[in-house]
């Protein structure tokens, strides 16, 4: 395989990433109690699985992004960099999520308490932190370096606004904003209207 076909099969892990995201939301559930997760254990097990796979998949593309906004950017790279550290921390923290869930969902005494349950939504909101410095990055480097289009630059932005609003979520605990919230629900998708066009670029690009 030449180095082409390396840099593209690459950059086609985002529409991996997306693929086992879809796949995974086939499982979503909303368990509240210990109960609730044991009860929904098989699905909230694979659900699990797919979104950690998804996560391998979300770093192998945040290499490729990397070197496309690097190749743009010029120089050091600083932003592109800054894009890379976000993203990866925004995998691992995701990562970490997930363990938190299958822990819980594995324990058949239902003993789990529930400081762990709060503690496992809080870190897959936190980590919608880390995203939000991602988006911006990318933004600033499509906008002042042309990696991505314009409009594509402007939607990083929106996108990470949308993404502070769901980490702003972690200290709500009634409305819409709030965990399974309609306005919460309303925000993700946006990262992934961004993240399809990106990736079909830098596929074409690379």
């Amino acid at each position: 395989m030449d180095e082409k076909t390396w840099a593209r099969a690459g950059a086609a892990s985002g529409f991996a990433m997306v693929a086992l995201a879809a796949a995974a939301s086939v499982f979503e559930r909303t368990p509240v109690t210990p109960a609730d997760y044991a009860a929904n254990r098989t699905a909230l097990l694979t659900q699990s699985m797919l979104f950690l796979a998804g996560g391998a998949a979300g770093l192998w593309f945040l290499g490729s992004l990397r070197m496309h906004l690097s190749r743009a950017e010029g120089g050091f790279g600083r932003v592109s960099g800054v894009a890379f550290g976000a993203g990866t921390a925004w995998v691992a923290l995701n990562m970490l999520a997930q363990a938190f869930q299958v822990g819980t969902a594995r324990d058949a005494a239902e003993a789990v308490p529930v400081m762990s349950i709060n503690t496992m939504n809080a870190v897959f909101t936190v980590a919608n932190l880390p995203l939000v410095v991602m988006l911006l990055a990318v933004a600033v480097v499509s906008l002042r370096h042309r990696a991505f289009p314009p409009w594509l630059g402007w939607l990083a932005a929106v996108s990470a606004g949308a993404q502070t609003l769901l980490w702003m979520a972690t200290v709500v605990e009634s409305g819409p904003l709030a965990a399974n919230g309609w306005l919460s629900l309303a925000l993700y998708p946006f990262f992934v209207l961004w993240l399809l066009p990106a990736t079909a670029i830098m596929v074409r690009q690379a």
